[in-house]
């Protein structure tokens, strides 16, 4: 008995010499006076066995280099030194054992120059009218902390110093200079949008919930009041579908970027937030960023509740069957006044890029992430194009065979609620048995076919199958030629080709080339040297191809049953 009170004693002498841990990070943010940068403070609770890292990661979401934006580091406790390791993406910091918290500062600024372009949109933005970070790439983050609190950690953020005119908005809260975030995550906190300055913040009650509308900047195709429109019913819709209110608070960011031809848009689904981006002219088409809110949104269920276990093994789903939601749910919701002739238009479309995607029968093993982010042509967007008609095809299979009574809307939400209950995943055998509780006979033939070896859809024989009236061809995209590797020259062509017709040879070198993938409206245009001599040749990259086209008719739109 003594022996057990004394290992008592002793143990409860441990505990007792042991500091408290201290699973909370303190930011204060504060700009400088030019407001040219931002100044962040942070203090926390040091490692115990006197180094401490902290995170800042070099490379991430296509950037790299992110170290260079980082200025005047100083760690303001005593006998505390701090060195950097941008390979690891660390900040080392060597200190006493037994100092308790330790205080660092450091100054964000942005690091590329001349007007914004979209590919400079992950960088941090920071100038005097407003600033644009995404967390990762603005606060650091002690290793310790995450690792002892098992990522389940506290933040606190002061914003100090701001102009009373000044907009605050950010995955968290807007209009907020005190910000208490508990129990989260690193990828949810390193995964949130920050924006400050001459936003323009619009709010909406949608089913009790807040959702926020920052803006900035004068657009020249539309109005404030138009997006915020086609946000509301996105949101709207979207909520109603899944049978889900319960995001109480949410935020989309859009800034305007600087292209001089042609336009782009881009966005990337967040913490409790959406962060999209636009070229600011006249190209810009307001139906593509109904397309974009529509997508990115979705993915606060397919792809965030409902993930993946195979990342991309799985983007035939995570992408494809949002696709193929974006379109339902904006013509069935009438979004932007759509309706199903939007639904089939768009449809037709993806059904093209499929057919013409060079890669269109790349068995879905080679969906790796090199080959995904590789930039061969038609890799990225073929599990889009893929995924989204199997959903189709789903989705008609399912209502023929259970007349109309069930339909893949019924799957998606089974999903849901096991994603919700039991963190269920996607994987290819849950999908089957899911799937085939709506269906009479065993889908994996057909999943295994189209999806797993990658083999082409018979788009006839299903559009037969379902009843559906099309033309029997269509017109494509077609460049008529192939490049070389180094996509300098001519490396075959089509004889019967439009290119060919215009001029172009096999051999030719290229010297200039402007044209619009995957558009058969605008001309292509290429110029290559003959004989020491630059010539110009234009044409319609286009050719006619035995592919299905829904008709855009009353019989189809009804028959599409939304």
């Amino acid at each position: 008995m003594k022996k057990f009170i004394l290992a008592l004693c002793v143990l409860y002498l441990c505990f007792s010499c042991s500091k408290t841990l201290d699973h909370t990070i303190n930011y204060t943010v504060t700009p400088s006076e030019d407001h040219t940068s931002l100044n962040v403070k942070m203090v926390f609770q040091t490692n115990e066995n006197g180094q401490t890292i902290l995170l800042f990661q070099d490379k991430a979401w296509g950037q790299d280099s992110l170290h260079n934006v980082i200025h005047d580091v100083k760690v303001l406790s005593e006998q505390a030194e701090i060195t950097t390791n941008r390979d690891s993406g660390w900040y080392v910091i060597s200190h006493p054992k037994n100092l308790d918290q330790i205080e660092v500062e450091y100054a964000i600024k942005q690091d590329s120059k001349g007007d914004l372009k979209t590919r400079q949109s992950y960088r941090p933005i920071i100038q005097p009218q407003y600033f644009h970070l995404f967390s990762h790439n603005f606060f650091m983050l002690p290793k310790h902390v995450l690792k002892q609190s098992e990522d389940n950690f506290n933040v606190n953020i002061s914003w100090n110093g701001f102009p009373e005119d000044y907009k605050l908005v950010n995955s968290f809260g807007s209009g907020e200079y005190y910000q208490a975030i508990e129990g989260i995550s690193e990828e949810k906190f390193h995964t949130a949008v920050f924006v400050g300055g001459d936003f323009r913040a619009h709010e909406m009650d949608i089913n009790g919930n807040k959702v926020v509308f920052a803006i900035r900047g004068d657009w020249e195709v539309f109005e404030d009041s138009e997006m915020l429109s086609i946000l509301e019913k996105t949101v709207t819709a979207q909520r109603e579908f899944w049978q889900d209110n319960s995001q109480k608070y949410y935020v989309v960011t859009m800034i305007p970027t600087v292209q001089e031809r042609g336009s782009s848009f881009q966005g990337s689904g967040l913490t409790n937030s959406f962060a999209t981006n636009a070229s600011n002219n006249e190209y810009l088409e307001v139906s593509g960023l109904v397309y974009l809110f529509n997508h990115e949104l979705q993915h606060n269920w397919i792809g965030s509740l409902i993930r993946n276990d195979d990342e991309e093994k799985q983007y035939w789903f995570s992408e494809g069957f949002t696709d193929y939601y974006t379109l339902k749910n904006i013509a069935k919701n009438k979004i932007y006044n759509y309706d199903e002739s939007y639904f089939i238009n768009e449809f037709n479309a993806f059904v093209k890029a499929l057919y013409t995607n060079p890669a269109r029968e790349m068995p879905n093993s080679e969906m790796t992430y090199d080959n995904f982010w590789s930039g061969k042509e038609g890799i990225q967007k073929l599990p889009y194009r893929r995924g989204a008609f199997l959903a189709f095809y789903l989705d008609q299979k399912i209502k023929q065979e259970t007349e109309g009574a069930k339909s893949l809307d019924d799957v998606m939400l089974d999903f849901k609620n096991d994603a919700e209950k039991t963190g269920q995943k996607i994987t290819h055998t849950y999908f089957i048995k899911t799937v085939n509780k709506y269906l009479k006979e065993d889908f994996q033939p057909f999943f295994n076919l189209h999806i797993e070896e990658g083999k082409l859809y018979d788009f006839k024989s299903i559009y037969d199958e379902f009843g559906f009236e099309y033309e029997p061809t269509s017109k494509v995209f077609d460049l008529g030629f192939t490049f070389s590797e180094d996509r300098k020259q001519i490396a075959s062509i089509d004889e019967n080709s439009e290119a060919y017709k215009a001029g172009l040879r096999q051999g030719d070198s290229v010297k200039g080339m402007s044209y619009y993938y995957d558009s058969i409206d605008h001309e292509a245009e290429f110029t290559i040297e003959r004989e020491g001599k630059d010539v110009l040749i234009k044409y319609l990259p286009i050719k006619e191809v035995d592919l299905p086209k829904l008709l855009d008719n009353d019989f189809n739109k009804s028959h599409l049953d939304f």
